[in-house]
């Protein structure tokens, strides 16, 4: 019995029979086109001149020895690569016949035209070591192996000094050095030197300022820090000549390209000492109510609570906190010294003005406790004594607008977002309140700011459930997720401790700061916090220092010297520990 079905073999047969049908029929309907114009002959073909692409840059260190001037040819391709987009730029060996860029410690070295800039280099540690500077003569001592462990220099921490060999530590003019020791380990670029501080957390070596990240922390020599811009450039020990040449090929204008890269990798240009860094200091929760709030009154002095501290934090060029609290002079101020309402007289605001306090946060569960009148009369007493406000408004727009603060001919976004109290206090379309943690929020003003013209973005969360030093797995994909859509740098407060850190895709999270000005006695936790001070170079990140503090007297937080703060410091190094050893799955953002 025959299947009415056809075979496959005789449908497909079928199928292209009927499409040759189908085209001759189409062909008969619609004749081919006949061009407009007849194709020109073959000699004015061939006069027709295809457009060059554009030849390689090949960029080069003249000494393939010289660490430092490697890290700095490194950079300058991928700056070029930045500025030429439609060149391709080479490093090291290639195509000969391209245009040659080369970075050396010898004029002679390089071709002509040619620009001399002077290299700054810093001892760099690992970030966790408990020092912040060196003398001069106890550099060369660490360098020489003069000082065998680092407690002879006055580190809080006893360890056996190693260095790492990275950049030309005999190449510049470091007073007294007599040898240099043996290397424990050579670091070819500057990666490797991240990962050898890693496995020799007692290691030390010479690091150019340009390549410098969060990464590492760069010791100050004395009182100079050419990484922050504290210090007469003129005078710091640690530099040397270097000299960018190029072919003449590349036109005159590649000068400025080359003054453009020695501002960004802080190289100074014929002796004018290198870029504007951006010192931006970060304190975690203030409060000027409930017993705060009668200290002041008791001492008759609004400023009281941050007058230990004010001269640290007004010395930075931005300085940032979360505030916790109402200010103004129409609410009532509770009796109860255990209330969770926190309001202080508008005459609080001196404390702010003291520590040179730019902008705060009030995306959090205290600065609505007294509705939209404390909120209102919050944000005037600000905006009359110049403090920018961000993470609250009349609205849910208002809210979500970025603190926007102008430092050094860059922009500076932060947001603020409340992860505590959303339902009860957050804004609305027509209801005032804070800035609801919301992802897709999140995301949208990221990308506005960055729109608008920030150079860095900072959202600042209150968050995490209290008295945890390890964030949630839900935080950490916050955290995450602002990143990976822009946000340069992530600071959070709320739990009344401090949390650890972590480093994500070239930017760094500080989960929480802990409490700043608070009145939380019953445990060394609460009591303990610290604030963050950042070095920003061409907006972004290249120092994170932490800065313990114990807050006494209920109202009054005191910095702690290296030693003191040790118990603080190792309460986040062991919560940092803890997160990247953490998972994330399960988590929801």
């Amino acid at each position: 019995m025959h299947s009415p079905l056809l075979t496959r073999r005789a449908f497909l047969g079928g199928l292209s029979l009927s499409t040759l049908a189908l085209a001759s029929i189409y062909r008969t309907v619609h004749p081919p086109r006949t061009p407009a114009a007849s194709p020109a002959p073959a000699e004015d073909r061939d006069a027709i001149e295809i457009p060059p692409s554009p030849p390689p840059v090949r960029v080069v260190a003249a000494d393939p020895d010289d660490a430092a001037a490697i890290a700095a040819a490194r950079a300058l391709r991928d700056f070029l690569g930045e500025r030429l987009p439609d060149r391709p730029i080479l490093y090291g060996a290639g195509d000969e016949d391209a245009p040659r860029v080369t970075v050396g410690a010898v004029a002679g070295s390089v071709g002509y035209p040619r620009q001399r800039v002077t290299q700054y280099l810093a001892p760099v540690t690992n970030w966790r070591l408990p020092l912040r500077y060196l003398e001069p003569a106890e550099l060369a001592g660490v360098l020489s192996g003069r000082f065998a462990d680092w407690s002879q220099v006055g580190c809080a921490t006893p360890g056996a000094i190693e260095r790492l060999d990275f950049g030309p530590a005999g190449a510049v003019a470091v007073p007294g050095l007599e040898r240099l020791i043996a290397p424990a380990a050579r670091c070819d670029d500057y990666e490797a030197l991240v990962c050898g501080l890693e496995e020799h957390p007692n290691g030390v070596a010479l690091a150019p300022l340009g390549a410098i990240d969060f990464r590492v922390q760069a010791l100050a020599i004395g009182d100079l820090d050419p990484l922050a811009g504290r210090g007469d450039p003129a005078s710091y020990p640690l530099q040397r000549e270097l000299w960018l040449g190029w072919d003449a090929a590349l036109g005159d204008g590649f000068r400025e390209i080359v003054a453009e890269f020695a501002a960004r990798q802080a190289l100074a240009l014929d002796g004018a000492p290198p870029g504007n860094p951006i010192n931006v200091t970060i304190a975690g929760d203030i409060i000027f109510g409930r017993t705060v709030h009668s200290r002041m009154v008791r001492y008759g002095d609004w400023a009281h609570p941050l007058r230990a501290v004010a001269p640290r934090l007004s010395s930075a060029d931005l300085t940032i906190a979360d505030l916790e609290c109402s200010i103004s002079d129409n609410t009532e101020k509770p009796a109860d010294p255990f209330t969770y309402l926190f309001t202080s007289d508008s005459a609080a605001v001196t404390g702010l003005d003291l520590a040179g306090v730019d902008g705060v946060s009030l995306a959090n569960n205290h600065s609505m406790n007294f509705g939209k009148l404390g909120l209102t009369d919050t944000m005037t007493v600000l905006a009359q004594h110049g403090i920018t406000h961000f993470g609250a408004g009349l609205s849910l727009a208002e809210a979500r607008q970025p603190g926007i603060f102008e430092v050094k001919g860059a922009t500076i976004a932060f947001l603020g977002y409340d992860g505590i109290t959303p339902d009860e206090y957050g804004a609305r379309a027509a209801r005032p309140g804070t800035c609801p943690l919301d992802a897709d929020l999140l995301v949208e003003d990221i990308a506005a700011a960055r729109a608008a013209g920030a150079d860095l973005v900072i959202p600042f969360f209150h968050w995490s459930q209290e008295y945890v030093a390890v964030p949630s797995a839900a935080m950490r994909r916050i955290a995450h997720l602002a990143i990976d859509r822009g946000a340069g740098l992530v600071v959070g407060s709320h739990p009344h401790w401090v949390q650890g850190a972590e480093w994500y895709k070239g930017a760094p999270i500080l989960y929480s700061l802990g409490n700043f000005v608070f009145d939380q006695d019953w445990s060394d936790e609460t009591k303990q916090g610290m604030f963050s001070e950042i070095v920003l170079r061409a907006a972004r990140p290249v120092r994170v220092r932490l800065v313990p503090v114990l807050i006494e007297d209920l109202n009054r937080p005191r910095i702690l010297d290296v030693v003191e703060g040790l118990p603080v410091l190792r309460r986040v190094y062991a919560a940092t520990d803890a997160i990247a050893a953490m998972g994330l799955a399960g988590a929801d953002v």
